[in-house]
């Protein structure tokens, strides 16, 4: 009898709930731009984070099996046949936004730095730019900057090669060699160049964070069910996807600058891209914060918006040094709308974030900035700005990196 007495009471609590429910409040997105949660955030968000979870367990057991057939590229699972196809140049084909970029960000706890990349684009045009700091000198620009699209020769076609710059592969998930030999300028006098020569190399020293399978489902779940869900949706991710990934390493090497030796030993992260469209209009902003520890901890945390994709979603992982471990970031509080969308970038902040069971406090102060753009008409403006950092009490460096859409200013031009 007391259970039929509840009966009524559960239907009417049902009732209102549904009726809640079917009545949620739309919740519109911020600034017009940042989706937020809305009444089916939740049944999204299972859905993804189990398809997403069963996706990462089916990649795992796929690479484990390639070892144990002795299908791998020499028994072990970080170095076979499917990182060595990563590592490789891949055909831009027939398509007019394709791309296939190599990107470097060292800096060394003394203010040593060095951030260069080449993305190679359609029609062999690239988008290439180099930044040097040594000691005792002013931030050295590689000529064409503040712009970065660079016509290949005819020799360098087909590589990650442009102006003064050359980045080669040397061992698959192991070595690359960054090299310059050219003319650059310094940032506080651009009138005046240099000659600069550079023999470097840098060496992996955590296996690869690969965007595609490595990242928390977790996190990416509640990024993905924030959005509005539809068959076209879905059709513009496959769409624009694009391959993605990033390795810890250190950078060591000689840079003469005006005849001039400077030996070089920093921690250095490296990544490559590729894929069949990559459309800087599509970028809203982003911004990427590569931080390195005193007790040999790194880092590389961010957020990035692209509305017509995902307008907010957080990356990342934590290298931790003590057991080689390579964690994805579970959660963060870094949101963009918070952090200079009006390009009144801050100087001094903080965030939190959660990896590998742990919570990680951190706080950042700007030391240095530079920008450049990206793409024919300009359309992205990024800042690269180097900053020191403390995680947890402990000390850090690091370089961020800070885009924002330009197209508007593009299209004055």
């Amino acid at each position: 009898m007391a259970m039929l007495a509840i009966v009524p009471i559960m239907i009417a609590t049902c009732i209102v709930l549904l009726f809640r429910f079917i009545n949620q409040k739309y919740n519109p997105p911020i600034f017009g731009i940042y989706t937020r949660r809305n009444k089916y955030f939740w049944f999204k968000f299972v859905f993804m984070y189990v398809f997403l979870r069963a996706k990462q367990l089916y990649v795992h057991l796929k690479g484990l099996l390639a070892v144990e057939l002795g299908n791998s590229y020499d028994g072990t699972k970080h170095i076979h046949e499917d990182d060595v196809a990563l590592e490789q140049k891949h055909s831009l084909g027939d398509y007019s936004q394709s791309v296939d970029a190599v990107y470097f960000n060292g800096t060394a706890k003394d203010g040593v730095a060095l951030v260069c990349g080449v993305a190679r684009r359609p029609q062999f045009y690239c988008d290439a730019f180099m930044y040097v700091k040594v000691n005792g000198e002013d931030l050295l620009l590689s000529p064409e900057l503040p712009d970065t699209r660079i016509k290949q020769t005819t020799l360098q076609e087909g590589h990650y090669k442009a102006g003064s710059i050359c980045l080669t592969n040397l061992i698959p998930m192991r070595n690359w060699k960054v090299s310059y030999n050219g003319d650059m300028k310094y940032k506080n006098n651009p009138e005046k160049s240099v000659k600069v020569e550079m023999d470097l190399t840098w060496s992996a020293h955590w296996q690869a964070f690969k965007y595609d399978t490595d990242m928390s489902p977790l996190s990416m779940a509640k990024d993905m069910a924030r959005e509005k869900w539809s068959a076209d949706y879905f059709n513009v991710l496959k769409k624009f996807h694009q391959t993605h990934y990033e390795q810890m390493g250190f950078l060591t090497g000689k840079i003469v600058v005006d005849g001039k030796d400077h030996l070089i030993n920093m921690p250095c992260v490296r990544d490559h891209s590729f894929g069949k469209h990559r459309e800087w209009r599509n970028f809203h902003r982003y911004v990427l914060q590569f931080i390195y520890l005193e007790n040999g901890d790194a880092m590389a945390i961010g957020a990035v918006s692209q509305p017509l994709m995902l307008s907010h979603v957080t990356i990342g992982y934590l290298c931790r040094n003590s057991d080689q471990a390579v964690l994805p970031v579970k959660g963060c509080d870094f949101q963009l709308w918070q952090h200079g969308e009006n390009q009144i970038m801050p100087k001094n902040y903080g965030f939190t974030f959660k990896a590998g069971g742990k919570r990680y406090d951190v706080s950042i102060k700007v030391n240095d900035e530079d920008f450049f753009y990206i793409g024919k008409t300009r359309e992205a403006k990024i800042y690269e700005r180097w900053a020191t950092a403390e995680v947890n009490g402990v000390r850090g460096w690091g370089c961020l990196e800070w885009q924002y859409n330009n197209v508007p200013a593009a299209m004055t031009q």
